[in-house]
């Protein structure tokens, strides 16, 4: 991946990128009154990098930090912030189970054993934040179950919207107007935890017809290193729409539902579409 970027996306939407070891996009909305954060970084020092930015672009700090949802690259830098946290009621709750842990890396190391952190989180931890480590779980100030809206001033106003899937139940997304952003942290992606990382149809198709009903021009991944035009949006939901459809009707095998993909595109399926098709796979009971 490459280094961390900070730029202005749109008139309003300011957006640090992802960068190593597993840090994701942060973003900015910049009314008249106040600036809301979006997503709360991976550490106190990635936080730091995010406020600095801000300093140098001249943007008043945050008012608000809003998360899209409860894993550990998108909160443990909420607390360094200095300003409310709003979160959906499942995020909450999942922050309140994170409060209660150890993160020092033999408690890491005992809920990879046991099946309840994910090696590859305890790792990009261990490298984010070496020992000796301190870990702030942010509470919560303002919690919310459907939908609410801010309005920073001017005509910024920016909506978070829980929309679950199969990333996290608690996803939610954040759309920006009059700029026609929408940020998607992690929505989009497969699961993490659990025996297998995969895709299922009854949650995703769901979520990508959600996705694709906000009015929006550009749209920002928790982990991608460039903002999506909507063309390319619907190309990519395009691509898994196809993938799901055949693994529904084919099943888990994996010739026949590659051949079906190479008849349907006219082609050999390109890595993204060969990564949705096994990712359905393995959903697929």
């Amino acid at each position: 991946m490459a280094a961390t970027t900070f730029a202005q996306l749109t008139e309003h939407v300011y957006w640090m990128t992802p960068g190593p070891p597993d840090r994701p996009s942060l973003g900015a909305v910049v009314g008249d009154n106040y600036t809301l954060m979006l997503d709360g970084a991976s550490s106190s020092m990635h936080t730091r990098l995010f406020l600095a930015a801000l300093d140098a672009a001249g943007i008043a700090r945050p008012a608000y930090v809003a998360l899209t949802h409860w894993h550990w690259d998108h909160v443990f830098g909420a607390v360094e912030v200095g300003a409310p946290v709003i979160a959906h009621t499942l995020t909450a709750d999942e922050l309140a189970v994170m409060a209660e842990y150890a993160w020092d890396n033999a408690s890491l190391d005992r809920r990879v054993a046991a099946g309840k952190e994910m090696a590859f989180c305890a790792e990009n931890i261990k490298i984010e934040l070496p020992e000796p480590r301190r870990v702030r779980i942010p509470k919560p100030a303002i919690v919310f179950s459907k939908r609410m809206e801010l309005h920073l001033g001017g005509d910024v106003t920016c909506a978070i919207e829980h929309v679950g899937g199969e990333h996290a139940p608690d996803s939610c997304v954040m759309h920006i107007l009059p700029d026609r952003v929408l940020f998607l942290g992690d929505c989009l992606y497969h699961t993490v935890y659990g025996p297998t990382q995969h895709y299922t149809t009854k949650h995703l198709f769901p979520l990508l017809d959600k996705i694709l009903s906000f009015d929006a021009e550009y749209y920002i991944e928790g982990h991608g290193d460039t903002a999506l035009p909507r063309a390319q949006l619907e190309t990519m939901a395009g691509q898994m729409h196809l993938a799901g459809t055949l693994v529904e009707r084919i099943g888990r095998d994996e010739p026949a539902v590659f051949a079906a993909a190479r008849e349907s595109l006219g082609a050999e399926p390109d890595e993204d579409m060969a990564f949705f098709l096994r990712a359905f796979m393995a959903g697929k009971v």
